[in-house]
């Protein structure tokens, strides 16, 4: 690892990198939040944190070593995690009206975990970002156990600080608008989320 990167500080940036550009991951934690209230929001979050943390793990492991898996698994990846995008898209727009007060709603902190870790799994640019912002952190040589740990805890840190406060907002603004708007809101994230899952399912068959 080259000597004019603090490690820790190096993390914060590259999980800041990956967690604040809004995309798939992003309009599902801000749907959830909408629905579920900030719990759900930052249990979804967790999900997509964790499976970046283990992406870079892998990488600092080895940027050789992933590199095939990336290659051969590229299409499997878009096309699983386009059907999940579609999903999710369908419950969000049968959803056809907003609990009046945070609740569930049928997912579990549990849930919302798991089912982003799936999703986030099956991001194919998931592990693509991460290998990119990675790289010239690491350079030509591999980082010692201590440095590695420092920037996966720096990842970490970042992306759920981005998180809690990215689900605390919208928290926060739900309790200021009215059932009608926030339909319209949740409506809007399903048809975005629509169009992400049927961009992923293109990418499959291109690949």
């Amino acid at each position: 690892m080259t000597t004019n990167h603090v490690p820790l500080f190096a993390g914060l940036l590259v999980g800041l990198a990956i967690a604040v550009p809004i995309g798939p991951m992003g309009l599902l934690c801000i749907q959830r939040s909408l629905a579920c209230g900030m719990r759900i929001g930052v249990s979804t979050g967790l999900g997509a944190a964790t499976v970046n943390v283990l992406y870079g793990a892998l990488v600092l492991l080895g940027l050789d070593e992933i590199g095939p898996y990336l290659g051969g698994s590229a299409r499997a990846l878009s096309f699983g995690g386009g059907v999940f995008l579609l999903w999710s898209a369908a419950r969000t727009l049968m959803r056809r009206s907003t609990p009046a007060a945070p609740g569930p709603v049928g997912l579990s902190p549990l849930a919302a975990y798991g089912s982003a870790v799936i999703f986030n799994a099956f991001n194919p640019m998931s592990p693509v970002l991460i290998v990119a912002l990675l790289s010239p952190i690491v350079g030509l040589s591999a980082p010692s156990l201590g440095e590695a740990a420092a920037l996966l805890l720096g990842m970490f840190a970042s992306a759920m600080t981005w998180w809690v406060c990215l689900s605390g907002g919208v928290a926060l603004l739900r309790s200021h608008l009215g059932p009608r708007v926030l339909v319209r809101v949740n409506q809007a994230a399903g048809v975005a989320l629509t169009l992400y899952g049927v961009l992923a399912l293109a990418r499959s068959a291109w690949q």
